[in-house]
């Protein structure tokens, strides 16, 4: 991912708005730009902190809050991912069990006579 896109994705992902694989590219991208990182640091400040500042006390993490924003994205990647293995487990699974099925319903046809020899 370019600068260029990672800056075009920082508002949709500020209102949570990033696809999965999006939103992989994206905290992979912020993780290792300092710039683009600093970029979503001020956009957050600005979009988030300000609303929230106006319905608070006046004592608000504002980086803290993005920090755990970027650990919560994460956590929701390690979910889908470990999803996505499970249904592919369980899917391989599902089709070794209808060939082993299939193959131990000839050997009853065979036994029962089903089969010509030839």
């Amino acid at each position: 991912m370019t600068c260029m896109e990672a800056e075009k994705m920082v508002i949709p992902y500020i209102n949570d708005q990033l696809s999965v694989t999006e939103l992989e590219d994206f905290i992979e991208h912020i993780k290792t730009c300092e710039n683009c990182r600093e970029e979503l640091e001020i956009h957050y400040m600005v979009d988030v902190g300000l609303k929230k500042l106006d319905e608070a006390d006046g004592t608000y993490d504002i980086v803290g809050d993005l920090k755990r924003k970027l650990e919560s994205s994460e956590a929701v990647l390690r979910r889908f991912f470990t999803f996505q293995v499970a249904r592919y487990a369980i899917s391989t699974l599902m089709a070794m069990a209808l060939v082993v099925m299939f193959l131990l319903q000839l050997r009853i046809w065979k036994q029962a006579g089903f089969f010509i020899s030839i």
